[in-house]
């Protein structure tokens, strides 16, 4: 499996990532998409575990929600269970 690595803040390339990237799309901040090979800008399992458990650790419960509720749906898709949150 791929690591999770996301541009560092105040990048270039975090710059050009589209807001829709971002779970505080306002604060560019919580990155949780990759852009595939083909250049479309997809969901990171990783990358959404990563924001879940940095805005948990900094008491963003709205932000920590979101990609819980993110991720819940993409494990209910999948035939999984749903996290605890």
């Amino acid at each position: 499996m791929a690591k999770w690595n996301p541009p560092a803040q105040g990048s270039k390339a975090r710059a050009k990532m589209p807001r829709s990237a971002f779970l505080d799309s306002e604060n560019r901040r919580y990155p949780y998409k990759t852009k595939s090979s083909s250049g479309r800008w997809k969901i990171s399992d990783r990358g959404l575990m990563a924001a879940y458990r940095r805005a948990a650790q900094q008491g963003h419960t709205s932000i920590k929600n979101k990609a819980l509720a993110i991720l819940n749906r993409r494990r209910k898709r999948q035939g999984k269970s749903k996290l605890p949150g």
